[in-house]
């Protein structure tokens, strides 16, 4: 490529499309940090950030060069997650997506600075963090997002676990056990999807494109969207290679599979039946070869990269829910047609009846409240008494 009196070895000039359809451009080579390119391609400025991102220095305001690892003292709070890393059983146990995610919350928990505007970080900070300083990184952080702060809680709670289990221990006790978590502030947790809002996304996107078949995966299989995302004809049973008792309740095809999440400490394999609708969704839809949804370079959607294309979708629909709004639709529907929770465990996959029994008993209120409202009602309606008669005296004694 020529830019100017100028060239540009294309082996480093890279283009992707993010999930609106802008292009952008990137310098990527071996050893040095992909960088994104931002100024006009073609224009003499771009040449420039472009010679910046081969040399290695910093183009403008941008820092192109990779930032020094902070020092890692002993017995700070980061040197203790950084041995929780390499030496704990159960982290090396977890897949690399939780890994990641529990890096994530740590690394920006040692990173933040242990007041405002200080450049002593957190992770600066003694190993054995008191309750109250867990308690107020916890609260800092939820200003902006509660789950985050949760998040923070529960990592300090494993890494503290492992950290007082060591012989010798590494610290006296587990002080994040004491700190609690925050409720959220909805109570009803994610937003549960009606049937005007189904119907009315349906309208915007019809039978045959990829909007509605992930439509009726979400609702008919009951299913988290990290499930969702994985699914594909590999976990498809004919009725034939089902035992005959399932084929006895549901003679269709059904699906195996094993739920993403806790996967690796608490699994829960579950086989449930591909309903009707859900087969000519498939049979209608683009239903892609790995799993049934892929994205448009025909690969299998991360979590979160199905979850941001969903949210478009439903913004395109002008319709409020998200993914998981369509599970909590279909444990709600399955309980208003008399499912007991036993049954809406083995659907959803969930081990405590408790869970289940948030939408019976909303049911059953329901239909108690249904029978009975009719029994209020004002004015004394009985036990009403006829008026004396006439030879009854007011003491009760009857005259001749």
């Amino acid at each position: 490529m020529i830019i100017g009196a100028q060239v540009v070895d294309q082996k480093y000039l890279y283009e992707d499309f993010d999930r609106h359809g802008n292009r952008r451009l990137y310098f990527r080579r071996r050893g040095y940090p992909k960088v994104r390119l931002h100024e006009p391609q073609g224009s003499p400025e771009f040449y420039e950030e472009f010679a910046a991102a081969v040399a290695g220095r910093p183009y403008g305001e941008a820092k192109l060069s990779r930032p020094a690892p902070p020092r890692i003292v002993k017995e700070s709070l980061r040197w203790l997650i950084e041995e929780y890393y390499r030496k704990c059983d159960e982290f090396q146990a977890y897949d690399e997506e939780t890994k990641k995610a529990r890096r994530n919350v740590l690394t920006n928990l040692c990173a933040e600075p242990e007041v405002e505007g200080s450049e002593a970080q957190v992770g600066d900070l003694p190993c054995a963090m008191p309750e109250a300083a867990i308690k107020t990184l916890r609260d800092r952080k939820a200003v902006t997002a509660r789950d985050a702060a949760n998040a923070r809680v529960k990592a300090l709670r494993q890494v503290y676990k492992w950290a007082a289990a060591q012989k010798p221990p590494l610290i006296e006790r587990n002080t994040a056990n004491d700190v609690s978590l925050l409720k959220p502030k909805n109570s009803d947790g994610h937003y549960t999807w009606t049937i005007e809002e189904i119907e009315k996304f349906k309208v915007r996107h019809p039978i045959g494109t990829k909007p509605h078949m992930a439509l009726m995966l979400f609702l008919l299989l009951g299913q988290r969207i990290s499930d969702v995302s994985k699914l594909g004809k590999q976990h498809i049973r004919k009725a034939e290679h089902v035992s005959a008792e399932l084929r006895a309740v549901h003679r269709g095809r059904w699906l195996a599979f094993r739920q993403h999440k806790n996967r690796n400490k608490n699994p829960v394999d579950l086989i449930i039946p591909i309903l009707p609708e859900l087969e000519v969704a498939l049979a209608e839809g683009p239903a892609g070869v790995l799993t049934f949804l892929e994205s448009g370079h025909k690969k299998p959607y991360s979590t979160k990269g199905l979850g941001n294309w969903w949210a478009d979708q439903c913004i395109l629909a002008d319709v409020p829910g998200r993914a998981h709004g369509l599970r909590k639709a279909g444990a709600t529907f399955a309980a208003e047609n008399g499912a007991t929770p036993h049954q809406l465990m083995a659907i959803f996959g969930w081990r405590k009846i408790e869970q289940a029994e948030v939408y019976t008993k909303k049911v059953r209120q329901q239909r108690i409240a249904g029978a009975a409202m009719s029994m209020i009602t004002y004015g004394q309606t009985v036990n009403e008494c006829d008026p004396p008669a006439d030879n009854v005296s007011n003491s009760g004694s009857i005259s001749a």
